[in-house]
């Protein structure tokens, strides 16, 4: 019965992790179409910007540095990498900055899915 609920919770927790992934995904994309074509997408620009800094907020707190290792070291340094682009290119209006980072967490993404 334990070994079923410990195999739930990580079942669920591998979920969460893909779904946060792929909502980065989607909100960086947003992101950088809005500051490609900005015609009046402030409040749209606005949030996409906040829920990919809070997306990676919550995968660089997910990770287990114990348990993962090298490979958390490396995920956290991408992550964090991903931040400072995000505010760079958000200030500075450079979307190609923001869109660059589209094939790196689809690799993040594509590696997380084939845990699995």
């Amino acid at each position: 019965d334990t070994n079923k609920k410990i195999k739930s919770e990580s079942d669920n927790s591998h979920t969460i992790v893909k779904d946060i992934l792929t909502e980065l995904k989607n909100n960086i994309s947003t992101l950088s179409y809005c500051l490609e074509n900005d015609a009046g997408l402030m409040s749209v620009k606005s949030k996409a910007f906040s829920k990919s800094l809070t997306a990676l907020y919550i995968l660089q707190k997910s990770l287990n540095f114990e348990k993962g290792g090298e490979i958390a070291e490396n995920l956290f340094k991408i992550y964090e990498f991903c931040r400072t682009s995000i505010l760079e290119g958000y200030t500075k209006k450079d979307f190609k900055k923001i869109s660059n980072l589209i094939p790196l967490i689809e690799n993040i993404l594509d590696g997380w899915s084939q845990i699995k």
